[in-house]
């Protein structure tokens, strides 16, 4: 019986705690930037995700970096608990750049990115 217990202890201390929490962690459906990007335009982009438990913690980056939100350039906003939409409200030259959601629970981490290319004119 004490083999057992000593045995059942083992197991459970190797398990992962998501599986013994019972949570998933977060799988995150890949985003665009696409169409016609030019300068002056507003580009929308969501992460959404697919599978997992919450509660979650959206992050976005660009280029890397954590992504400060601006008043009339950036904005971040939850739509619900399993999606939030950034906001890029008057592209310039400085809007070029990968752009990167991560969403992070007890269980785990994903995260998806994509590159803005803005059109500029032919000089």
């Amino acid at each position: 019986m004490i083999a057992f217990i000593f045995a059942f202890f083992a197991v459970m201390m190797f398990l992962q705690p998501s599986m013994i929490a019972g949570s998933k962690p977060p799988t995150i459906k890949p985003f665009n930037f696409s169409g016609d990007l030019r300068e002056g335009l507003r580009i929308m982009v969501m992460c959404s995700i697919m599978d997992g438990e919450g509660p979650f913690d959206f992050r976005w980056f660009k280029d890397g970096a954590p992504l400060q939100t601006e008043k009339g350039h950036f904005s971040v906003e939850s739509f619900n608990e399993f999606t939030s939409i950034l906001t890029i409200e008057h592209l310039n030259a400085l809007s070029n750049g990968n752009y990167t959601c991560r969403v992070t629970n007890s269980a785990g981490t994903d995260e998806k990115s994509d590159v803005l290319i803005m059109k500029g004119e032919t000089r």
